[in-house]
């Protein structure tokens, strides 16, 4: 059994690059349905079920310190390649579909959590809330929205937020690949206008060819990188405890002041998102490589996460009722992207790329654009990011209104 807080720490990155060494070279078929952050959750939760590493303290708190310092890092250079005026390029139908399905899902969660408050444990808004920003923008918020609401790992919370992702949303990807060729049928039904989707598919793929970075990759891009990423983070970290706690900072104010709306951790999350968003419009966005090492972030974070969560704990009858509950959710927005589909006319295309940009996030919503066109691969990508901006605001939003329910 693994003690040491650098042992877990080598053996959580030898797991992570055997994951991505199967996506990447040896081209497996599975990964098309099912993404690798979800094999690196499963990865990390079972070590942690199998006590292959021992949570001690000291674990725990290198757990907690490591996943705190780097997720500003992360969010500020994920951030930071994408232009998100360039979202507002790709069509009015499908910035405003995705803003659609936003609410839809929000609705959802709301609704149902009325429905099964009772038989829920009680931090059952934190699992709600938690999942909330991950579908509506991805995994990078699900780590920001835990820190964001001081949710501690391997908490009941956390594992059941983790289950109901894992299993509805990798159900959600699978129905909607297996529903592409159903393309005609689906807009017979809403009444769309195929030929306006080929033109935004046409546009996409113009734009993409014209801002390709064909530079090769250099020492003083990766330095570029690390360096912005660092002092990004801690920037984000200092004056996130100056906004929240200037002169004192009491349980009450946390939860009704104005200015501490949002906890310390809260308001880090929100000011890296804000900064990425804010330099993603600036020449800062022409580095290249802040999009690659991001990534790298993202996958040590989602496992961070994921190995302080212990299954072998868990409620099974609790757990079976937090699942019934995402597929309601899903079911709930399933049939409101229906209504809206037949009311706007919306094609396939734009439905499935705006539902999966919001319960997939950035990491699979271009899988599923891919397997439209690829040409949609960069509408994907940038719905996506749309909802990492906003994913982990909305899921603190909601976390206030569950709270008084």
């Amino acid at each position: 059994m693994i003690t040491s807080p650098f042992s877990f720490l080598a053996l959580l990155a030898l797991l992570i690059t055997a994951v991505l060494y199967c996506e990447k070279n040896l081209k497996l078929g599975v990964f098309k349905f099912i993404p690798a952050l979800t094999f690196i959750y499963f990865g990390g939760m079972a070590g942690a079920s199998l006590h292959i590493w021992q949570l001690t303290p000291e674990i725990s708190r290198f757990i907690s310190s490591l996943k705190y310092f780097l997720l500003p890092m992360m969010l500020f250079l994920l951030l930071l390649k994408n232009d998100i005026r360039d979202v507002m390029k790709l069509g009015p139908k499908l910035c405003a579909t995705f803003f659609a399905v936003t609410a839809s899902i929000l609705a959802g969660f709301v609704i149902v959590f009325l429905i099964f408050k009772n038989q829920l444990h009680v931090d059952a808004w934190q699992t709600f809330s938690i999942l909330s920003s991950s579908w509506v923008g991805g995994s990078t918020n699900m780590a920001a929205a835990q820190i964001g609401l001081g949710v501690k790992d391997g908490s009941q919370a956390l594992t059941y937020a983790f289950l109901m992702d894992n299993i509805c949303a990798s159900f959600w990807l699978v129905m909607l690949i297996t529903l592409a060729p159903m393309r005609k049928v689906f807009n017979k039904f809403s009444g769309a206008n195929s030929e306006d989707v080929d033109g935004i598919i046409r546009d996409i793929h113009i734009h993409a060819a014209a801002n390709e970075d064909k530079r090769e990759y250099s020492f003083m891009d990766f330095m570029g990188t690390i360096g912005l990423g660092v002092a990004a983070a801690g920037f984000v970290m200092v004056l996130g405890k100056q906004v929240v706690n200037p002169g004192g900072l009491t349980e009450a104010n946390i939860l009704f002041g104005l200015r501490s709306f949002f906890s310390g951790s809260g308001w880090v999350v929100i000011i890296a998102t804000a900064l990425g968003i804010i330099a993603g419009m600036t020449p800062l966005k022409r580095i290249k490589g802040p999009d690659h090492f991001g990534s790298v972030l993202l996958y040590i974070i989602v496992g961070l996460i994921a190995s302080a969560t212990d299954f072998s704990t868990i409620d099974l009858g609790q757990a079976a009722i937090y699942i019934f509950s995402g597929f309601l959710i899903l079911g709930f927005h399933l049939i409101v992207l229906l209504i809206l589909a037949k009311i706007f006319k919306l094609d396939l295309y734009i439905c499935g790329i705006a539902s999966q940009a919001n319960i997939g996030g950035a990491v699979s919503a271009p899988i599923l654009a891919g397997v439209y066109d690829s040409a949609l691969i960069p509408a994907g990508l940038m719905m996506g990011i749309l909802g990492s901006a906003i994913g982990t605001v909305t899921a603190l939003m909601l976390a206030k209104i569950l709270m008084i329910m």
